[in-house]
């Protein structure tokens, strides 16, 4: 593959040498120019560069270039090979490697020591910030930030203006710890190639509709002998969470916690936003869970409704969606995430109300399966940092 690489290349520089500028090839030298840079396809000869990215490979049009020795983008020397440089053309490829130092600039080095500036940027991309392991970190515990683009030096700066200190930084996970005044919203990495905002909120408090630290005294069917503050192998995270340690089957189902809209659930219930009905594309449903043990062969039902007490009952054994969680998370706090429009939709789209909604979560089988967990936070929450 690399030979027939080459042989392309080659063919490639010879076109362009021998047809794309009429400039004779001045073997005993002369003073050296860049015409303009563009892309190696022949076929696209009019798109000519002022900016590249990383890897990206690149064709250098001038005249008396053959003596070149180095081409430089930054601080960063490119690799050049003979063959691929000739009087009118070098084709090289922009260094992977990050820059320390950005000059915006190209710099050729010729074999009698003579520099050639020319203005050439390489686009070097911003962090990109795709999630949190957890949302939801203790001060002083690491959090885990995934993405791309996390060159050093980092900066994670949380909702509050206080930076956390770096554990760990690759190009894709960055581990920082939650600084003292950390507050709710989005977390902002910054880099020397620009500054990203998340999309998503830090210990995101925005439309939690079961948070299991209010009062359940009111028509509560389940809920209320689940719900702890400890929990043995579980450090909290945000108050109280609602615990299952159970081994479950097919039948009976283990109802873990629900009502409803009349008690105690509707009070947080109602805090679903009503653009999350209309446009529920837009939004998510999120919550923290911790597993002690594999939940392999689990299934847990959501059942989220408008019914009164009176007809609720046949309403919740019929619309619900299923989530399939079969993961681990080792005694780890971490964030899940589905889509706010399929457990709309798998609940019958039912319709806003201003007074709250029953609600009802259950794990079973269908094959036997073991629940040793811990869950908090759950919310739908919008899929922008708005």
């Amino acid at each position: 593959m690399k030979s027939k690489y080459k042989i392309m290349l080659f063919l490639i520089a010879f076109a362009m040498a021998g047809t794309l500028t009429n400039c004779s090839d001045d073997s005993e030298g002369g003073t050296p120019m860049i015409s303009y840079i563009r892309v190696t396809d022949p076929l696209a000869s009019d798109s000519l560069l002022v900016t590249a990215g990383q890897g990206k490979m690149i064709a250098i049009i001038g005249r008396n270039l053959q003596n070149v020795q180095q081409v430089w983008f930054n601080d960063q020397r490119a690799t050049l090979t003979a063959t691929f440089v000739s009087n009118t053309s070098i084709i090289t490829k922009v260094p992977d490697k990050i820059p320390q130092t950005v000059t915006n600039e190209m710099k050729l080095i010729f074999a009698n020591g003579r520099e050639l500036i020319y203005d050439f940027t390489v686009d070097i991309s911003k962090p990109r910030v795709d999630r949190l392991k957890s949302e939801y970190v203790n001060e002083g515990d690491v959090a885990t930030i995934y993405g791309d683009f996390f060159y050093e030096p980092v900066t994670v700066t949380f909702t509050g203006g206080v930076s956390g200190q770096l554990v760990s930084v690759k190009h894709d996970v960055v581990e920082v710890k939650v600084p003292a005044g950390a507050q709710p919203g989005p977390i902002t990495v910054t880099t020397n190639f620009g500054q990203t905002e998340s999309t998503f909120w830090f210990r995101d408090n925005r439309d939690i509709i079961a948070s299991f630290d209010i009062p359940l005294v009111n028509s509560v069917w389940q809920g209320p002998a689940n719900i702890t503050a400890t929990k043995p192998g579980i450090i909290p995270i945000s108050g109280k969470f609602i615990a299952a340690t159970k081994e479950l089957s097919a039948w009976p189902f283990f109802e873990w916690y629900g009502g409803p809209k009349e008690g105690d659930i509707g009070v947080e219930t109602r805090n679903i936003p009503q653009e999350a009905l209309t446009t529920p594309t837009r939004y998510s449903l999120k919550f923290e869970v911790n597993t002690l043990k594999s939940l392999a062969g689990a299934y847990v039902r959501i059942h989220i409704g408008t019914a009164d007490n009176g007809t609720m009952d046949a309403q919740r054994q019929a619309m619900y969606y299923i989530w399939q969680p079969n993961l681990n998370t080792n005694g780890q706090w971490e964030t899940i995430t589905i889509p706010w429009v399929d457990v709309y939709t798998a609940n019958q789209k039912f319709a806003y109300s201003s007074t709250g909604y029953s609600m009802f979560i259950y794990f079973h089988g269908p094959n036997a399966a073991s629940a040793n967990l811990a869950l908090d936070n759950m919310r739908v929450v919008p899929n922008t940092a708005e």
